[in-house]
Protein backbone atom coordinates (compact mmCIF):
# COMPACT_ATOMS: atom_id res chain seq x y z
CA UNK A 1 0.00 0.00 0.00
CA UNK A 2 1.27 3.45 -0.93
CA UNK A 3 0.13 6.92 0.06
CA UNK A 4 0.36 9.17 -2.97
CA UNK A 5 -0.06 12.92 -3.13
CA UNK A 6 -0.92 14.81 -6.30
CA UNK A 7 -0.42 18.56 -6.60
CA UNK A 8 -2.29 19.81 -9.66
CA UNK A 9 -5.47 17.96 -10.62
CA UNK A 10 -5.36 18.48 -14.38
CA UNK A 11 -4.97 15.94 -17.19
CA UNK A 12 -1.65 14.60 -15.88
CA UNK A 13 -2.55 14.75 -12.20
CA UNK A 14 -5.85 12.97 -12.68
CA UNK A 15 -4.29 10.26 -14.85
CA UNK A 16 -1.65 9.57 -12.22
CA UNK A 17 -4.05 9.72 -9.30
CA UNK A 18 -6.73 7.55 -10.89
CA UNK A 19 -4.06 5.23 -12.23
CA UNK A 20 -2.53 4.56 -8.82
CA UNK A 21 -6.00 4.09 -7.35
CA UNK A 22 -6.48 1.05 -9.59
CA UNK A 23 -3.99 -0.76 -7.35
CA UNK A 24 -5.85 -2.08 -4.32
CA UNK A 25 -4.62 -0.54 -1.10
CA UNK A 26 -3.18 2.64 -2.58
CA UNK A 27 -4.49 5.90 -1.19
CA UNK A 28 -4.42 9.10 -3.23
CA UNK A 29 -4.60 12.61 -1.78
CA UNK A 30 -4.83 15.55 -4.15
CA UNK A 31 -4.79 19.33 -4.06
CA UNK A 32 -5.32 21.93 -6.74
CA UNK A 33 -5.21 25.63 -5.97
CA UNK A 34 -7.93 26.32 -8.54
CA UNK A 35 -10.25 23.38 -7.88
CA UNK A 36 -12.40 22.40 -4.94
CA UNK A 37 -10.95 19.17 -3.64
CA UNK A 38 -11.08 16.82 -0.65
CA UNK A 39 -7.75 17.88 0.85
CA UNK A 40 -5.74 20.96 1.71
CA UNK A 41 -2.13 21.32 0.63
CA UNK A 42 -0.92 20.66 4.17
CA UNK A 43 -3.06 17.51 4.39
CA UNK A 44 -1.58 16.17 1.16
CA UNK A 45 1.93 16.86 2.45
CA UNK A 46 1.21 15.23 5.81
CA UNK A 47 -0.49 12.09 4.48
CA UNK A 48 1.65 11.28 1.43
CA UNK A 49 4.95 9.46 1.10
CA UNK A 50 5.28 10.37 -2.59
CA UNK A 51 4.16 13.86 -3.67
CA UNK A 52 3.82 14.24 -7.45
CA UNK A 53 4.02 17.76 -8.86
CA UNK A 54 1.78 17.97 -11.94
CA UNK A 55 1.88 21.70 -12.58
CA UNK A 56 1.82 23.90 -15.69
CA UNK A 57 5.08 25.22 -17.11
CA UNK A 58 3.72 27.47 -19.88
CA UNK A 59 5.77 28.90 -22.71
CA UNK A 60 6.34 32.65 -22.84
CA UNK A 61 4.34 34.24 -25.65
CA UNK A 62 7.52 35.74 -27.12
CA UNK A 63 8.91 32.24 -27.68
CA UNK A 64 11.93 32.77 -25.42
CA UNK A 65 11.37 29.69 -23.25
CA UNK A 66 9.06 28.43 -20.51
CA UNK A 67 7.86 29.95 -17.27
CA UNK A 68 8.76 27.73 -14.27
CA UNK A 69 7.36 30.14 -11.68
CA UNK A 70 4.37 27.99 -10.68
CA UNK A 71 6.58 24.95 -10.16
CA UNK A 72 9.17 27.01 -8.29
CA UNK A 73 6.53 28.47 -5.99
CA UNK A 74 5.08 25.08 -5.08
CA UNK A 75 8.52 23.55 -4.51
CA UNK A 76 9.29 26.44 -2.15
CA UNK A 77 6.03 25.74 -0.30
CA UNK A 78 6.54 22.00 0.10
CA UNK A 79 10.28 21.29 0.22
CA UNK A 80 10.98 23.03 3.57
CA UNK A 81 8.13 21.07 5.19
CA UNK A 82 9.54 17.65 4.29
CA UNK A 83 13.20 18.26 5.15
CA UNK A 84 14.84 15.24 6.79
CA UNK A 85 11.80 13.01 6.21
CA UNK A 86 11.45 9.98 3.95
CA UNK A 87 8.87 11.78 1.80
CA UNK A 88 9.77 12.19 -1.88
CA UNK A 89 8.91 15.22 -4.00
CA UNK A 90 8.46 13.88 -7.53
CA UNK A 91 8.52 16.30 -10.46
CA UNK A 92 6.20 15.10 -13.25
CA UNK A 93 5.96 18.36 -15.19
CA UNK A 94 8.22 19.01 -18.15
CA UNK A 95 11.02 21.30 -16.99
CA UNK A 96 14.32 22.25 -18.62
CA UNK A 97 17.33 20.06 -17.83
CA UNK A 98 19.02 21.04 -14.60
CA UNK A 99 15.89 22.34 -12.85
CA UNK A 100 15.48 19.45 -10.42
CA UNK A 101 19.19 19.71 -9.62
CA UNK A 102 18.66 23.39 -8.75
CA UNK A 103 15.86 22.37 -6.35
CA UNK A 104 18.11 19.82 -4.68
CA UNK A 105 20.87 22.39 -4.36
CA UNK A 106 18.45 24.78 -2.66
CA UNK A 107 16.95 22.09 -0.40
CA UNK A 108 19.70 19.47 0.05
CA UNK A 109 17.90 17.69 2.91
CA UNK A 110 14.74 17.09 0.85
CA UNK A 111 14.25 13.99 -1.31
CA UNK A 112 13.67 14.90 -4.96
CA UNK A 113 13.04 12.81 -8.04
CA UNK A 114 12.28 13.60 -11.68
CA UNK A 115 9.79 11.24 -13.30
CA UNK A 116 8.65 12.61 -16.69
CA UNK A 117 5.22 11.78 -18.06
CA UNK A 118 4.68 10.47 -21.59
CA UNK A 119 0.92 10.84 -21.82
CA UNK A 120 -1.37 11.89 -24.64
CA UNK A 121 -4.23 14.14 -23.63
CA UNK A 122 -6.74 11.98 -25.53
CA UNK A 123 -5.80 8.81 -23.62
CA UNK A 124 -3.98 10.01 -20.52
CA UNK A 125 -5.19 7.35 -18.08
CA UNK A 126 -4.67 4.52 -20.57
CA UNK A 127 -1.18 5.77 -21.40
CA UNK A 128 -0.30 5.95 -17.72
CA UNK A 129 -1.51 2.42 -17.05
CA UNK A 130 0.28 0.95 -20.08
CA UNK A 131 3.48 2.95 -20.65
CA UNK A 132 6.24 2.03 -23.09
CA UNK A 133 8.70 2.83 -20.33
CA UNK A 134 9.02 4.58 -16.99
CA UNK A 135 11.95 6.94 -16.42
CA UNK A 136 13.07 7.72 -12.88
CA UNK A 137 15.72 10.33 -12.21
CA UNK A 138 16.90 10.41 -8.60
CA UNK A 139 19.83 11.62 -6.53
CA UNK A 140 20.09 8.42 -4.51
CA UNK A 141 19.62 4.73 -5.20
CA UNK A 142 17.33 4.49 -2.18
CA UNK A 143 14.84 7.01 -3.58
CA UNK A 144 15.08 5.49 -7.07
CA UNK A 145 14.39 2.02 -5.69
CA UNK A 146 11.35 3.19 -3.75
CA UNK A 147 9.84 4.82 -6.83
CA UNK A 148 10.68 1.81 -8.98
CA UNK A 149 8.92 -0.45 -6.47
CA UNK A 150 5.88 1.83 -6.55
CA UNK A 151 5.61 1.40 -10.31
CA UNK A 152 6.44 -2.31 -10.31
CA UNK A 153 3.58 -2.89 -7.88
CA UNK A 154 1.29 -1.11 -10.33
CA UNK A 155 2.59 -2.46 -13.65
CA UNK A 156 3.98 -5.84 -12.69
CA UNK A 157 7.53 -7.25 -12.65
CA UNK A 158 7.99 -7.14 -16.44
CA UNK A 159 7.59 -3.37 -16.75
CA UNK A 160 10.42 -1.43 -18.39
CA UNK A 161 11.88 0.99 -15.85
CA UNK A 162 14.96 3.13 -16.41
CA UNK A 163 16.80 4.61 -13.44
CA UNK A 164 19.07 7.57 -14.06
CA UNK A 165 19.86 11.04 -12.73
CA UNK A 166 17.27 13.86 -12.78
CA UNK A 167 18.93 15.95 -15.50
CA UNK A 168 19.06 12.96 -17.84
CA UNK A 169 15.40 12.22 -17.08
CA UNK A 170 14.49 15.82 -17.92
CA UNK A 171 16.35 15.58 -21.22
CA UNK A 172 14.66 12.29 -22.14
CA UNK A 173 11.28 14.04 -22.16
CA UNK A 174 12.50 16.93 -24.29
CA UNK A 175 14.31 14.74 -26.79
CA UNK A 176 11.24 12.51 -27.13
CA UNK A 177 8.87 15.36 -27.88
CA UNK A 178 11.33 17.26 -30.08
CA UNK A 179 11.91 14.15 -32.18
CA UNK A 180 8.18 13.50 -32.58
CA UNK A 181 7.53 17.14 -33.48
CA UNK A 182 10.31 16.96 -36.07
CA UNK A 183 8.75 13.80 -37.48
CA UNK A 184 5.45 15.64 -37.91
CA UNK A 185 7.05 18.44 -39.92
CA UNK A 186 9.07 15.95 -41.97
CA UNK A 187 5.84 14.10 -42.80
CA UNK A 188 4.22 17.36 -43.88
CA UNK A 189 7.09 18.09 -46.26
CA UNK A 190 6.93 14.59 -47.72
CA UNK A 191 3.19 15.05 -48.21
CA UNK A 192 3.83 18.19 -50.26
CA UNK A 193 6.42 16.38 -52.39
CA UNK A 194 4.03 13.50 -53.03
CA UNK A 195 1.29 15.93 -53.99
CA UNK A 196 3.62 17.68 -56.43
CA UNK A 197 4.48 14.30 -57.98
CA UNK A 198 0.84 13.37 -58.30
CA UNK A 199 1.19 10.28 -56.11
CA UNK A 200 -0.60 9.21 -52.94
CA UNK A 201 1.17 10.16 -49.73
CA UNK A 202 -0.82 7.55 -47.77
CA UNK A 203 0.59 4.79 -49.95
CA UNK A 204 4.15 6.05 -49.58
CA UNK A 205 3.67 6.53 -45.84
CA UNK A 206 2.39 3.01 -45.25
CA UNK A 207 5.35 1.42 -47.01
CA UNK A 208 7.85 3.67 -45.23
CA UNK A 209 6.21 3.02 -41.85
CA UNK A 210 6.58 -0.73 -42.39
CA UNK A 211 10.26 -0.21 -41.59
CA UNK A 212 10.44 -1.01 -37.87
CA UNK A 213 13.15 1.63 -37.44
CA UNK A 214 10.61 4.28 -38.44
CA UNK A 215 7.12 3.10 -37.48
CA UNK A 216 3.78 4.75 -38.22
CA UNK A 217 3.44 7.23 -35.36
CA UNK A 218 3.23 10.96 -36.14
CA UNK A 219 3.28 10.44 -39.92
CA UNK A 220 -0.38 11.23 -40.57
CA UNK A 221 -0.99 14.51 -42.38
CA UNK A 222 -4.40 16.14 -42.08
CA UNK A 223 -5.97 19.37 -43.27
CA UNK A 224 -4.72 20.94 -40.03
CA UNK A 225 -1.06 21.05 -40.89
CA UNK A 226 1.92 20.86 -38.55
CA UNK A 227 1.73 20.25 -34.81
CA UNK A 228 -0.22 21.99 -32.09
CA UNK A 229 -1.66 21.16 -28.71
CA UNK A 230 -0.27 21.94 -25.31
CA UNK A 231 3.02 20.03 -25.33
CA UNK A 232 4.95 20.03 -28.61
CA UNK A 233 4.96 23.83 -29.15
CA UNK A 234 5.90 24.51 -25.53
CA UNK A 235 8.63 21.89 -25.46
CA UNK A 236 10.17 22.98 -28.76
CA UNK A 237 10.30 26.59 -27.58
CA UNK A 238 11.81 25.52 -24.25
CA UNK A 239 14.51 23.39 -25.86
CA UNK A 240 15.43 26.11 -28.37
CA UNK A 241 15.64 28.68 -25.57
CA UNK A 242 17.67 26.29 -23.43
CA UNK A 243 20.16 25.75 -26.27
CA UNK A 244 20.41 29.48 -26.99
CA UNK A 245 21.33 30.27 -23.38
CA UNK A 246 24.15 27.74 -23.60
CA UNK A 247 25.25 28.95 -27.05
CA UNK A 248 24.50 25.58 -28.64
CA UNK A 249 23.58 25.41 -32.32
CA UNK A 250 19.95 24.33 -32.45
CA UNK A 251 19.37 25.24 -36.10
CA UNK A 252 17.42 22.04 -36.81
CA UNK A 253 15.00 22.67 -33.95
CA UNK A 254 14.62 26.31 -35.01
CA UNK A 255 13.88 25.28 -38.59
CA UNK A 256 11.25 22.79 -37.45
CA UNK A 257 9.58 25.36 -35.22
CA UNK A 258 9.62 28.12 -37.84
CA UNK A 259 8.23 25.76 -40.48
CA UNK A 260 5.45 24.81 -38.08
CA UNK A 261 4.57 28.45 -37.50
CA UNK A 262 4.33 28.95 -41.28
CA UNK A 263 2.08 25.99 -42.04
CA UNK A 264 0.00 25.86 -38.85
CA UNK A 265 -2.88 28.20 -39.58
CA UNK A 266 -4.57 27.69 -36.22
CA UNK A 267 -2.24 28.18 -33.26
CA UNK A 268 -4.47 26.29 -30.87
CA UNK A 269 -1.89 26.32 -28.08
CA UNK A 270 -2.54 30.04 -27.62
CA UNK A 271 -6.07 29.23 -26.43
CA UNK A 272 -5.26 26.24 -24.22
CA UNK A 273 -5.27 26.98 -20.51
CA UNK A 274 -1.80 26.70 -19.01
CA UNK A 275 0.02 26.44 -22.34
CA UNK A 276 1.13 30.05 -22.83
CA UNK A 277 2.03 32.85 -20.45
CA UNK A 278 1.08 36.12 -22.14
CA UNK A 279 2.49 38.22 -19.32
CA UNK A 280 5.79 39.98 -19.85
CA UNK A 281 8.80 37.91 -18.87
CA UNK A 282 10.42 39.23 -15.72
Amino acid sequence: MAKIGIIGWGVVGQAIGKGFETKKGNKVFWYDKYKKGPHTLDEVIKESEFIFLCLPTPMFSDGSGIDPSIMNEVVDQIAPKIVKTDKVLVVKSTIVPGTTFSYKKKYPKTNFAMNPEFLTEANALGDFLKPDRTVIGAFSQAVASRLASLYQDLYGPGSKIFITDPTTAEMVKYMSNALLATKVIFANEMYDLCTALGIKYEEVKDMVAADTRIGPSHLNVTTVRGFGGKCFPKDMVALIGFAKKRKIDASLLKTVWQKNLRIRKVRDWENIEGAVNFKKKK
